[in-house]
This record gives C-alpha cells, structure tokens and sequence, in this order.
C-alpha cells in the first residue's frame, strides 16, 4: 500500500491556512504582518460598513433588514476569533499535526486489517473537508449568482440596466443610490462585499474541518487498539501486550487533550455561533417571504449552520463511544479465565483510567449530540422570541 502523505491528503486545508498566514509553519514577522494588514484590513472596514448599517435600520425599526445584515457581522466576529485562536495554539496545533504524520508512515508495517481501519477513517476526514470547501464555495456562488441573475431578470424586465447587489447593505455618502446607476461604484462595492464573503468562508474553511479531522483520526486509533484485545490472554506474552496497550491508550489520552487544548475555546463560540445565526437566518427567511423577496443565500447559510455545528457533534459523539467501546473490549477479553496477577493489575489500571469519556469539550459542555440539541433548543427559543417581539 502506499504510504498515506498527511500534506498530499489535506492539501486543500493546509493550502487555506497558509494562505490565511494561520499555518503552524508559517513564521510570525513584519511580512506575517504585512499581509495580515492588506487582507483584514478591508475585511474590517466592511464590518464596520455593516455595523453601521445596522444602527440606521434599528433607528427606523426596520428590523427584518437589522437581523438580515447582523448575519455577516455575526461571521466576521467570529471568524476572527478563530483566526487568533489559530495563532495562539499554533504550536499545540502543529505538535497535532506531526502526530498524525507520524501515525500515518506507520501503516506500511501494519497488518491489512489495521491498514483498512486507519483508510477508512482517513478517508472519512478527506471526504469532510471536501465536503466543507464545497459548502464554502457554493455559498459565495450563490450570493454571485442571485445578483447576476437578478441583474438579468429586471434589465430584461424593465429595458434598462438595473443593477441588483451583492448583498442588500446601506452605505454612507449616498453611496447606496450612485451605485444604482453607476456601474463602476457598483462593481467596487460589488466587489468588496465579494471580498468579505469569501475571506469569511475561508477562514471558516482554515478552522472548522481541522476538528472532526483530528477526532476521526483518534476513533481510528482507538478502534486499532480495541482490535488488540482480541484474544489477548490466549496469548504468552500477555504483559508485554498489555504494556503496548497502555503506552498506545496514554498517546491516544494526549492526543485528544492537544485536541481539546486547540479547540475548547473555538468549540464554544461555533456552538454560540450556530445559536446566534440559526434563529436570524430563520427570521430573514420567513420575513423575506412574506414581503415576496427571494432569499436562497440565507436558505444556504441556514443549513450551512446546521450542518457545520452538527458534523463536530457528531464526531465527537462516536469518540466518546469508541472510548466506551475499548473499555467494554478490556472488561470482555477473558482476563477471569486465567490467573495472571500481573496482567490483572495492568488491565485493571487500563479499566479504571477508561471511566473516565475521552471527549471533545467546549468550556461548558462536551461536545456530542446532547449538546447539538440543546444548542438547536436555545436557538428556537430565540427564534420564538424574536418573532414575538418584532412581528
């Protein structure tokens, strides 16, 4: 088999990080902050652009306009709060990633059953990421296509040139009606917003996937060493087996808590952030529908957010079970039937030390589908209040 390439793999990944400069490799100096400043400087002045939007809307109660442009700035918020965290758990991060570089030169001694368990499991990361970009990418096109299509429709309509924009956003100076009928002031903004979309999907791509990323690639180590108590006191050189097991479960326990050192922070502004973004996207839609607008970009965010706070709950629900499941595996590997005080003695430390779930958390919670739900709970709540208040 050839041998599994951590870098060839998650090409696409490492290539989004260090074109956002948040790659463990790439070096911190004067260039790192050169062109920090060239690609967030104007993301910023867009949120501010954003902000201010939304206090003109809320001075005239124009609230469905308010929530709708509260998304962005939403993102923007939060995107650069994971670009920091990036930066400060870089090392944490790296000594993560080397580990799974080292893992994976280890599968050319492995035997095709461990083999096949650490592809599938590899496999499954690749396939998230791809998902992720794809889900990054269409929601850019879409925003795209909705402005090009409706320029269209209308010029078409009407006979003149009327130009739809990227995203419904008031600007000061009277810029919002001279790019009506201007096109270069409308290509500008045009192409701003586009700017601040994209960097808002990139970074999102540079941070989210690398968690379910890691998770799956500990599920595999687990399920590796649950397959090693198979039959394990059938065997002469119980000790020596047990005391590879235990060296590969402390390895598997630090790996996890780098994880968790990486991303308990990030964990629990996703979770606030899909609890923030859901009941808004939702409002914006409902609304939009009642005044007869078309709104498929939110429809797009809406379920963007329910799928990027689900995958990490999700993943990190099957670690907490792969941790039960190599517990059950230890208790159930026929130490009873033979009297090895020794051997009993080491499994008995492997037994006490697996009550404790190898989790995922965030800073107030493990991240699994309890969470998820409880996250999806709240945001209804708001949702319902939200509606109570402002129809």
């Amino acid at each position: 088999m050839k041998e599994l390439d951590f870098e060839v793999l998650f090409k696409f990944q490492m290539a989004g990080m260090k074109f956002n400069q948040c790659h463990p490799d790439t070096k911190i100096n004067k260039y790192w902050l050169l062109k920090n400043f060239l690609t967030l400087g104007p993301y910023t002045m867009y949120f501010i652009l954003l902000v201010t939007c939304i206090k003109y809307y809320v001075i005239r109660n124009d609230f469905f306009n308010a929530f709708r442009t509260s998304v962005p700035v939403t993102f923007y918020i939060c995107m650069m709060l994971y670009f920091c965290l990036l930066i400060a758990n870089r090392s944490t991060m790296g000594s993560v990633i080397k580990k799974m570089k080292l893992d994976y030169t280890k599968t050319h001694v492995m035997d095709s059953t461990s083999k096949a368990t650490v592809l599938e499991y590899t496999a499954k990361g690749v396939n998230i990421m791809n998902l992720w970009g794809l889900l990054m990418i269409s929601s850019v096109i879409v925003f795209m296509s909705k402005s090009i299509a409706l320029t269209i429709y209308h010029t078409h309509k009407k006979g003149e040139l009327t130009l739809i924009p990227f995203h419904e956003m008031r600007y000061p100076l009277n810029i919002t009606e001279i790019r009506k009928h201007n096109i270069l002031v409308f290509a500008a903004t045009f192409v701003g917003e586009t700017f601040f979309t994209s960097m808002s999907a990139l970074i999102y791509f540079s941070t989210v996937p690398l968690g379910p990323i890691f998770i799956l690639h500990a599920c595999g180590q687990l399920e590796l060493i649950k397959k090693k108590f198979e039959n394990i006191f059938e065997k002469d050189n119980v000790d020596e087996l047990l005391t590879d097991i235990v060296q590969n479960l402390q390895y598997v326990y630090s790996f996890v808590q780098e994880i968790n050192d990486c991303f308990t922070l990030i964990y629990e502004i996703l979770l606030k952030q899909t609890m923030i973004l859901l009941p808004f996207t939702g409002y914006a839609i409902i609304q939009s529908i009642s005044y007869g607008e078309l709104t498929i970009e939110y429809v797009c965010i809406f379920m963007e957010s329910l799928f990027t706070s689900s995958i990490p709950c999700y993943y990190g629900d099957l670690l907490i079970q792969k941790g039960e499941e190599v517990r059950l595996m230890a208790y159930s590997c026929g130490w009873e039937y033979v009297h090895t005080p020794r051997a009993r003695k080491t499994l008995m430390i492997i037994l006490t030390r697996a009550l404790r779930p190898v989790a995922i958390n965030s800073i107030f919670c493990t991240i699994c589908l309890d969470t998820l739900s409880n996250v999806y709970s709240q945001a209804y709540t708001i949702f319902n209040l939200m509606s109570a208040m402002w129809n």
